[in-house]
């Protein structure tokens, strides 16, 4: 049987309550009417006690004023039980009840109730000495209206029991909206964690009071996060592995295209008169060359194996990816700028994939910065060594920049606005920087288009 949080909070919170409430106004209202019976007793008692300890005459008068001070109604009869003074109009048969009680102490626990004129009355009996001319002993009888005596008691009574319903309510309403309060943020985390199975990872609001639901809600936003990385991470390794077995068979052929045309510049630069100081023929071999590194790349795209490294003058390979595309900026007619030659950048890595990722880079930039919306656009590169661990080769171009529909997805494989690009350039790019233990992240700023390539640097 289904128990909802809501009523296992609700029903033992207000069970306790309402015995405590109920406890509590029940004693209070005991304690109320006995101290309400008390004090009426005692103020009955000392007008009894003025009467007969007095010893003067019982008169009319006398007994209107105590009538007024006490409320009580008096009738004295003498020795002989027969009508002295009244208060109140008494008849015959009236008067014959009155007759028929017996004396007692002094006290209202026990009287008698008895009907006079159409009203109930507490009538009790004592004996007295007034002074009179006639002497004897004299009966006192004093009539308590039992209406008045009853409202009195009520009037202490229902105060107590009315605010302790009221508490009751009061503490059901709060309750319900504790209750209520509490259920409501799980109710939408478990709405949320259904949306979240269903591969929706955004996150879910976060609370403003900060307690146990908000951790939980961020412990689901950073598992849904994980999830939506997990996600992508196997649609890239699934991209990345069909494009491996679509393109294997195609990339062996071009590799053996490669590795002819190779062997006729080398043939040609034997037969050339300039031979190895021509340089046209000696470009078409370096961009063969890397042509056929990038064939290989290729072939292990997609593979987190290990690559063996060697130290290596990154300027120097910064320098040799310039020479590359420098043909291509001719063309373009872009102006190239680059850092006069330093001293030696030493890091840790495989040549020819950096080489790869500053190529990628430099023909990335050639190709924004040929979109220029000015006249004649630039590429810098320039060094950041300010860190002592950290190498950062930064990349810009005055080119659009990417657009907003691809800013954030810049990185990943096949995204590109190029209208015969690939998107493999960045994605492989990140992929070597990461193998290598760097970074490569892009940002815009001003009019500037900016790769940043972070290395760790190796020290000798």
């Amino acid at each position: 049987m289904r128990w909802p949080i809501e009523r296992q909070i609700q029903l033992p919170v207000l069970s306790v309550v309402a015995l405590v409430l109920a406890a509590s106004s029940a004693v209070n209202a005991w304690l109320n009417v006995s101290a309400a019976r008390t004090a009426q007793e005692e103020n009955l008692s000392r007008v009894v006690s003025a009467l007969t300890d007095a010893g003067f005459p019982l008169t009319e008068r006398v007994l209107e004023r105590m009538r007024g001070l006490s409320g009580a109604e008096f009738v004295v009869l003498d020795s002989g039980k027969r009508l002295q003074t009244s208060t109140i109009d008494v008849d015959n048969n009236e008067l014959a009840v009155l007759q028929g009680l017996t004396p007692r102490e002094q006290g209202v626990a026990d009287r008698m109730p008895v009907r006079l004129a159409g009203q109930v009355y507490l009538a009790k009996q004592v004996a007295v000495t007034p002074r009179a001319a006639s002497g004897g002993t004299a009966m006192l009888v004093v009539l308590v209206p039992e209406e008045r005596w009853s409202t009195s008691e009520r009037q202490m009574l229902y105060p107590p029991l009315l605010i302790g319903v009221a508490a009751l309510l009061i503490s059901i309403a709060m309750t319900a909206w504790l209750a209520r309060r509490l259920v409501r943020p799980i109710q939408q985390l478990e709405k949320h964690a259904a949306v979240v199975a269903q591969g929706d990872f955004s996150p879910l609001p976060l609370a403003s009071r900060d307690d146990e639901i908000r951790d939980l809600t961020q412990s689901l936003n950073h598992m849904a996060s994980q999830l939506a990385q997990y996600e992508e991470q196997v649609r890239r390794s699934e991209r990345l592995q069909t494009l491996h077995q679509l393109g294997g068979g195609l990339v062996h052929q071009l590799r053996n295209s490669v590795a002819g045309a190779r062997l006729a510049v080398e043939l040609h630069q034997q037969e050339c008169p300039l031979g190895e100081l021509c340089e046209t023929s000696g470009t078409a071999l370096r961009q063969l060359q890397l042509m056929e590194s990038y064939l290989q790349r290729f072939l292990t795209l997609g593979r987190h194996g290990a690559t063996p490294h060697e130290p290596l003058d990154f300027s120097t390979l910064a320098a040799e990816a310039v020479e590359l595309v420098r043909p291509a900026c001719n063309h373009a007619k872009l102006k190239l700028q680059t850092p006069p030659h330093g001293p030696s950048l030493p890091i840790w890595g495989d040549a020819d994939m950096l080489r790869q990722v500053l190529v990628n880079l430099l023909l990335n930039a050639v190709d924004a910065a040929s979109r220029s919306p000015q006249t004649g656009g630039s590429i810098r590169l320039s060094w950041d060594i300010s860190e002592w661990e950290t190498l950062q080769l930064l990349i810009q171009d005055t080119g659009p920049g990417p657009s907003p529909a691809v800013r954030d997805r810049l990185f990943e494989p096949f995204v590109t606005e190029k209208p015969h690009g690939t998107g493999l350039g960045l994605s492989v790019s990140r992929q070597i920087a990461e193998q290598h233990g760097g970074q490569l992240t892009w940002e815009r700023i001003d009019s500037w288009t900016t790769f940043r390539l972070a290395l760790p640097r190796h020290h000798t």
